[in-house]
Protein backbone atom coordinates (compact mmCIF):
# COMPACT_ATOMS: atom_id res chain seq x y z
CA UNK A 1 0.00 0.00 0.00
CA UNK A 2 1.40 3.32 -0.61
CA UNK A 3 -0.14 7.00 -0.68
CA UNK A 4 -1.72 7.31 -4.24
CA UNK A 5 -3.10 4.20 -3.78
CA UNK A 6 -4.77 4.87 -0.19
CA UNK A 7 -6.05 8.77 -1.59
CA UNK A 8 -7.19 6.56 -4.56
CA UNK A 9 -9.62 4.27 -2.20
CA UNK A 10 -10.32 7.43 -0.46
CA UNK A 11 -11.58 9.28 -3.34
CA UNK A 12 -14.11 6.32 -4.45
CA UNK A 13 -15.39 5.84 -1.12
CA UNK A 14 -16.41 9.71 -0.97
CA UNK A 15 -17.97 9.49 -4.47
CA UNK A 16 -20.15 6.52 -2.64
CA UNK A 17 -21.10 8.35 -0.01
CA UNK A 18 -21.93 11.26 -2.35
CA UNK A 19 -24.82 9.34 -4.15
CA UNK A 20 -25.62 7.03 -0.74
CA UNK A 21 -28.08 5.37 -2.76
CA UNK A 22 -27.73 2.62 -5.21
CA UNK A 23 -24.45 1.08 -3.44
CA UNK A 24 -23.90 -2.41 -4.74
CA UNK A 25 -22.08 -5.00 -2.82
CA UNK A 26 -19.56 -5.84 -5.51
CA UNK A 27 -18.25 -2.14 -5.21
CA UNK A 28 -17.72 -2.28 -1.70
CA UNK A 29 -16.03 -5.90 -1.67
CA UNK A 30 -13.52 -4.33 -4.40
CA UNK A 31 -12.58 -1.64 -2.06
CA UNK A 32 -12.37 -4.06 0.68
CA UNK A 33 -10.18 -5.78 -1.42
CA UNK A 34 -8.32 -2.80 -2.42
CA UNK A 35 -7.91 -2.39 1.49
CA UNK A 36 -5.91 -5.91 2.12
CA UNK A 37 -9.00 -7.83 2.95
CA UNK A 38 -10.04 -11.24 1.76
CA UNK A 39 -13.20 -13.25 1.83
CA UNK A 40 -13.93 -15.30 4.82
CA UNK A 41 -16.55 -17.77 5.41
CA UNK A 42 -18.38 -16.80 8.14
CA UNK A 43 -21.93 -17.06 9.30
CA UNK A 44 -25.27 -16.55 6.64
CA UNK A 45 -23.32 -13.55 4.81
CA UNK A 46 -19.59 -13.34 3.45
CA UNK A 47 -17.23 -11.55 5.58
CA UNK A 48 -14.00 -10.59 4.97
CA UNK A 49 -10.81 -9.88 7.62
CA UNK A 50 -7.92 -7.82 6.80
CA UNK A 51 -4.50 -10.00 6.35
CA UNK A 52 -2.22 -6.92 7.38
CA UNK A 53 -3.83 -5.77 10.76
CA UNK A 54 -4.85 -9.20 12.73
CA UNK A 55 -7.03 -6.80 15.62
CA UNK A 56 -9.13 -5.28 12.81
CA UNK A 57 -12.92 -6.43 13.25
CA UNK A 58 -13.89 -8.31 10.28
CA UNK A 59 -16.63 -6.39 7.83
CA UNK A 60 -19.75 -8.20 6.73
CA UNK A 61 -20.71 -7.40 3.01
CA UNK A 62 -24.16 -9.06 2.01
CA UNK A 63 -24.10 -10.40 -0.95
CA UNK A 64 -27.13 -9.20 -2.76
CA UNK A 65 -28.05 -8.45 -5.97
CA UNK A 66 -29.77 -5.14 -6.07
CA UNK A 67 -28.45 -2.13 -4.19
CA UNK A 68 -27.86 -2.18 -0.46
CA UNK A 69 -30.22 -0.24 1.83
CA UNK A 70 -28.58 3.52 2.34
CA UNK A 71 -27.54 2.85 6.27
CA UNK A 72 -26.05 -0.43 5.47
CA UNK A 73 -23.88 0.52 2.83
CA UNK A 74 -22.95 4.07 4.87
CA UNK A 75 -22.22 1.58 7.79
CA UNK A 76 -19.62 -1.03 5.66
CA UNK A 77 -17.87 2.59 4.12
CA UNK A 78 -17.27 3.51 7.98
CA UNK A 79 -15.53 0.68 8.41
CA UNK A 80 -13.50 0.82 5.27
CA UNK A 81 -12.63 4.40 6.67
CA UNK A 82 -11.00 3.11 9.98
CA UNK A 83 -8.95 0.57 7.86
CA UNK A 84 -7.68 3.92 5.98
CA UNK A 85 -6.78 6.01 8.95
CA UNK A 86 -4.44 2.21 10.17
CA UNK A 87 -2.93 2.56 6.86
CA UNK A 88 -2.30 6.05 6.89
CA UNK A 89 -0.71 5.48 10.37
CA UNK A 90 1.31 2.54 9.10
CA UNK A 91 2.77 4.62 6.13
CA UNK A 92 3.44 7.99 8.58
CA UNK A 93 5.45 5.99 10.52
CA UNK A 94 7.33 4.23 7.61
CA UNK A 95 8.02 7.05 5.98
CA UNK A 96 9.16 9.13 9.71
CA UNK A 97 11.40 6.31 9.91
CA UNK A 98 12.79 6.63 6.13
CA UNK A 99 13.81 9.86 7.18
CA UNK A 100 15.47 9.11 10.45
CA UNK A 101 16.70 6.09 10.19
Amino acid sequence: MNRKKLNRVRRKIQSLRSRSANIRSRQLVTLARELGRRHFDRGKEPAYISDCFSDARPITIPAHSGALKRFTAAGILDQLEDDILRWEEVLSAQESEAENP
